[in-house]
């Protein structure tokens, strides 16, 4: 089946789309799309063509499994796609897919975690960087089991040169696996009292951070399971965070509120936001600026965004449009825009020079991921509604749309050349 044109994105967004290109001609991408009822689904740009270039407030540990609980329920009905635009099908989970994680230096490698308390380790074929025609099969996947864990896998993150995959578990642990041959017996790394709401690698060295329920955020040497730190001071689940682009800092939000940022050789909170001016409500997410050293945002149940200087310590700007839980944001490296995603299925892009919204992307139901296309002023974006899109943000044009689940898009992950999608339902 042919993957959509830009012609039918949604007809808020314009008819007649245009993929820009900073300093070319405009040219014309069409995605197509990976997916799985229980499982993953990628969106590829024609390979012909370069990525587009573009001027709660639970005080117990378990409040974690309740939100789990709570992102399993938000799949919501079946729906049924307009359209099946999956370059590829993988059904390898028994239970709703929650992660997803693309190595960064293969193309045919990605990862997938789930209700079923298992990961699965993919590769796929090269059949899979060809848009799809209906008379085309969908592009082989091999799947490898990692079993480890004995409850839901909440996230999954690959090293920086894709040789080790890290999995992060509600039953407490981290396991790192290796990617050459995932059949080997894994690392467990433990220690967390509570469940593990994510997992990050250092972005030069084998040193993992994971976030915990326990209101804990541990980090290990992955080389050999040593413990290096442990980040307490959080008086509730540690609900985002992970390292700096330059990995000397260390970010944790949580839903007591708070920002802080720690020295990872340490251990010490070397700065901490919390209270006026900052959020008045957990803080559900965050994302570092590429480039500008210290500089972040982050998201909260209390519907803003707060853009924060880790350099001065202070709240720069509050960014306030959403009407529901902001469940996403987005630093991009490329321009002064930021964007942020929310369960009032709105996608608002931000302009940092003025912190006022420079444009409103609209979706069907709650926002639940976005990824920034380095290089460009564009964006993928996933939601509960199935769909996962392909954005302009400087004409403000939705330029594909794909389908093929059958429930809501909790998660995605761009492909190394962010040509392609996999996304986890």
């Amino acid at each position: 089946m042919s993957a959509p044109g830009p012609s039918e994105g949604p007809a808020e967004m314009g008819a007649d789309a245009q993929y820009l290109e900073a300093g070319e001609d405009d040219d014309m991408h069409e995605p197509v799309f990976l997916g799985d009822e229980h499982g993953e689904v990628v969106a590829d740009l024609d390979e012909e063509d370069d990525a587009p270039m573009s001027d709660s407030d639970d005080d117990e540990p378990g409040a974690g499994a309740a939100d789990m609980e709570d992102r399993d329920a938000a799949l919501g009905d079946e729906i049924e796609p307009p359209s099946d635009d999956a370059v590829a099908v993988v059904t390898a989970h028994a239970a709703p897919v929650f992660s997803c994680a693309w190595s960064p230096t293969d193309g045919a490698v990605f990862a997938t975690g789930g209700g079923d308390d298992v990961a699965f380790l993919h590769r796929v074929s090269d059949a899979a960087s060809a848009p799809r025609t209906s008379s085309a099969p969908p592009a082989d996947v091999t799947s490898a089991a990692l079993r480890g864990h004995t409850d839901t896998v909440s996230s999954l993150s690959f090293n920086h040169d894709g040789s080790l995959l890290a999995s992060g578990g509600l039953d407490g642990k981290a396991l790192v696996w290796s990617v050459a041959d995932p059949a080997l017996p894994p690392r467990a790394l433990e220690g967390p009292g509570g469940g593990l709401e994510w997992v990050r690698w250092h972005p030069k060295g084998n040193v993992l951070l994971a976030g915990s329920e326990d209101f804990t955020a541990w980090m290990w040497n992955a080389a050999d399971g040593a413990l290096m730190q442990v980040f307490a001071g959080h008086s509730n689940s540690v609900s985002c965070g992970g390292f700096s682009p330059d990995g000397k800092t260390v970010a944790t939000g949580s839903f007591d509120g708070s920002l802080r940022l720690w020295a990872p050789r340490t251990g010490e909170c070397s700065t901490l936001f919390m209270g006026h001016p900052y959020h008045d409500g957990p803080v559900t997410c965050l994302d570092f600026h590429p480039n500008t050293e210290g500089l972040l945002l982050t998201g909260s149940e209390d519907n803003t965004a707060r853009l924060v200087s880790g350099v001065s310590g202070k709240v720069l700007g509050t960014l306030a449009a959403h009407a529901e839980t902001i469940e996403c944001v987005g630093l991009s490296g490329d321009f002064p825009f930021a964007a942020s995603g929310a369960i009032d299925a709105k996608l608002v892009v931000w302009d940092l020079n003025t912190l006022q919204p420079r444009t409103t992307l609209q979706h069907d139901k709650a926002v639940s991921a976005l990824r920034w296309i380095p290089g460009t002023a564009c964006l993928y974006s996933s939601s509960i509604d199935g769909a996962v899109r392909l954005w302009d943000t400087r004409s403000s044009t939705c330029q594909a749309v794909s389908h093929g689940h059958v429930r809501g898009v909790l998660d995605l992950a761009p492909s190394p050349d962010f040509k392609s999608v996999v996304t986890a339902s």
